[in-house]
């Protein structure tokens, strides 16, 4: 897979996995804007997964916006998430689940499998939400 490295198979036992890992690539570069995402039979004998799970995490790349298919053609990335930095300050604390329907929506669409980071800082104020899939944590020095 040109320039991705395919993670142990054995981290990828679903869909959702599959998806996340697939996200991660997109958001992280390695497959970039307008490029063909590796085809399915690749990824089910890279992943060691069924043909399902990975027409299932194509799927919800597809709902999320994040890649196109042209039938014949293949899968391609259509959007590139921004990466959003939320930064840690002593006392803050993390914690993650599963969003509820109006941060789902607030968020914009969330896949299924997809957390959402919930930072309570330590100086009070209402908890802060945050898309796993595109969050990244960075403690303040």
């Amino acid at each position: 897979m040109s320039g991705i490295e395919p993670p142990h198979p054995a981290e990828i036992r679903n869909y959702a996995q599959l998806a996340s890992w697939l996200r991660e690539q997109i958001v992280g570069g390695h497959i970039a804007l307008g490029d063909r995402l590796p085809g399915e039979e690749t990824l089910k004998r890279t992943m060691g997964v069924d043909r399902s799970v990975v027409r299932r995490a194509v799927q919800v790349l597809r709902e999320e916006g994040l890649v196109v298919t042209r039938h014949g053609l293949g899968s391609f990335v259509a959007a590139v998430p921004t990466r959003q930095v939320a930064v840690l300050y002593p006392g803050d604390r993390v914690s993650a689940r599963m969003p509820d329907g109006p941060e789902r929506e607030r968020l914009g669409q969330l896949s299924p499998g997809v957390p959402v980071l919930v930072i309570n800082r330590a100086a009070g104020g209402a908890p802060e939400i945050y898309s796993a899939a595109i969050t990244v944590l960075r403690v303040h020095e």
